[in-house]
């Protein structure tokens, strides 16, 4: 990842407390909640949305890799 497709620390702990308020606060799931932020912040720097488990979506040429 270059600089300009690399979240903030800060931004990931934005968004990852989101998506922990949103699943009612379970506990025993930071890391859980800090990977998915960091997944969906860096789709959305880079044109790739990430679907909920994780995956890029795929533009449906057949070209994108999620690896």
């Amino acid at each position: 990842m270059t600089p300009e497709t690399r979240p903030t620390n800060g931004e990931i702990r934005d968004r990852a407390f989101h998506l922990w308020e949103r699943r009612d606060r379970p506990h025993g799931h930071a890391d859980e909640f800090w990977l998915q932020a960091e997944r969906e912040l860096h789709g959305e720097m880079t044109g790739r949305p990430v679907l909920p488990d994780g995956d890029f979506v795929r533009s449906g040429s057949g070209s994108d890799c999620c690896c």
